[in-house]
């Protein structure tokens, strides 16, 4: 299922993608307004009002990390427009960098990228460093799925009825002498009496949020009584949240009155140090796998692709740049048709086409397209010697490189849209295999989609005509190719 909500996680920026473009567009242009003229301070009033939508549909789409980029940059703006920063310039220069970079993010998550909140912890300091806050952990921005249900093994609730017998007071009692004798940034001094305490908490809560805490809370302390995390100390901000969360939960005479999302925070903290401790204990390998903990930790080729998107490059630039260079190449092949048609002696003549290859090498090199850069290279440096005179300017010799470059320029779209994804150089040699396979599968998706537009059209037709049936005819034929095409493409499930 993981599997399944991200595709519709991305199918739903997909839908809000251009619109979240074009309102960080226009939050660009009042920043640069605003930096033109700092007196006019409705440009940054402007500015937050736009980055303020900009966060509520990252929410709305529950892409937390960039919602709270959005949120900072929100601030940030209205520090400005209330001239509540110490350096105005440094601020502007902050909040364009993070219009500028946000969409390329997001540009990842929607071409079906993992989403790395990590790699934007950067960026979110540099927002609150401009106001003049503290930079925030890691942590903040580690978001496991905290509405996995508890396993069955875990103690019912014994419900208000019966918890009006013993109550949880004895146990509140415990936690918090237990809470007590463990000194800020030492080890407690009896990890022990966490366990019975938070073990018979279980059973008095009634909502579902508080149970998983405390649950979450055995589990830790369980495995922190056998020494399994190491970094205690650590460990003692997120047992206070538990112990401060569990009074408010049952201050109401021992009902367990419910504050659902305030037993979320504590939840997090617990499964953050669970996640990175390297500890195969049997209950934080079960943490683990219930709260698919592993997906939350994200390998170093993972952080080290998302980190290359946030470089300014996104698809946009870089397909005016790819137009670009492909304009040059298509100017230098038409002067090589043209010298070789006329039968052109005047080598001199073909001078500026070794300069404009010279130049798309450099553009093909700070794109990171080693393969084709050096391919125009190679070409260039072939054109220089004919003209030189120190290769002869036969027919062969042109047409050689004529023939490269009709390969780079052929190559060229694929090899930017896969820009940043981590490949090395020597990946590029499979970009003919690669391309092909994406154009299969294009078609095929394009077709299937098609498709299922028109099975849709025919449930429509039905329930309008009052259920007549013939309008339901082509409906199995439509499936049929649909599924027939997915088992082709090797997907035996959705087919």
């Amino acid at each position: 299922m993981s599997a399944l909500r991200d595709a519709i996680d991305f199918t739903t920026l997909g839908w809000n993608k251009p619109e979240l473009d074009e309102t960080l567009r226009q939050a660009r242009m009042e920043i640069e307004g605003f930096a033109d003229d700092p007196t006019d301070s409705t440009r940054m009033r402007f500015c937050a009002s736009y980055l303020h939508q900009v966060q509520g549909t990252l929410r709305m789409v529950e892409l937390y990390a960039p919602a709270m980029v959005a949120e900072e940059m929100e601030r940030l703006a209205q520090a400005l427009q209330h001239n509540q920063t110490t350096d105005r310039d440094t601020a502007c220069a902050v909040l364009m960098r993070g219009v500028v970079l946000l969409p390329d993010y997001l540009e990842r998550l929607q071409s079906g990228h993992k989403d790395i909140p990590i790699v934007l912890l950067p960026l979110l300091n540099e927002l609150r460093a401009a106001r003049g806050e503290g930079g925030l952990s890691e942590s903040v921005l580690f978001a496991p799925d905290l509405e996995r249900p508890l396993p069955i093994d875990v103690p019912a609730s014994t419900g208000p009825g019966e918890a009006r017998g013993s109550g949880p007071a004895p146990h509140l009692a415990q936690l918090r002498d237990a809470m007590a004798a463990w000194p800020e940034g030492g080890s407690p001094a009896d990890p022990a009496a966490f366990v019975p305490a938070l073990e018979a908490l279980v059973a008095h809560a009634q909502q579902e949020p508080g149970r998983r805490m405390l649950w979450v809370a055995t589990s830790v302390a369980a495995a922190m009584q056998d020494g399994a995390l190491s970094d205690q100390s650590g460990l003692r901000q997120a047992f206070a949240s538990v112990e401060r969360e569990s009074r408010r939960m049952f201050e109401d005479d021992g009902f367990g009155m419910p504050r659902a999302e305030a037993a979320l925070e504590p939840t997090r903290q617990l499964l953050y140090h669970v996640a990175h401790s390297d500890s195969d204990h049997p209950l934080l390998q079960e943490l683990r796998q219930i709260f698919d903990l592993d997906a939350q930790l994200p390998t170093e080729t993972e952080i080290s692709h998302a980190q290359g998107s946030l470089t300014g490059r996104n698809r946009a630039l870089l397909d005016t740049v790819s137009a670009a260079v492909k304009e040059d190449l298509l100017r230098v092949k038409d002067a090589l048709d043209l010298h070789l048609r006329t039968g052109e002696t005047d080598l001199g003549r073909l001078r500026p086409e070794v300069e404009s290859l010279g130049r798309v090498a450099d553009t093909l090199g700070m794109l990171g397209l080693g393969v084709a850069r050096t391919v125009v290279q190679q070409q260039r440096d072939a054109m220089d010697a004919i003209v030189r005179g120190d290769r002869p300017a036969d027919e062969g010799a042109l047409l050689d490189v004529a023939g490269a470059l009709l390969y780079v320029d052929a190559s060229l779209d694929d090899q930017v849209a896969r820009l940043g994804t981590g490949d090395e150089d020597g990946a590029e040699q499979d970009d003919l295999f690669a391309s092909e396979a994406h154009k299969v599968l294009e078609v095929v998706v394009r077709e299937a989609i098609a498709n299922f537009a028109d099975a849709r059209q025919a449930f429509v037709a039905f329930v309008e005509t009052n259920w007549d049936h013939a309008e339901l005819v082509e409906v199995p034929r439509l499936l049929e190719e649909v599924g027939g095409a997915l088992m082709m493409l090797e997907l035996p499930q959705p087919a």
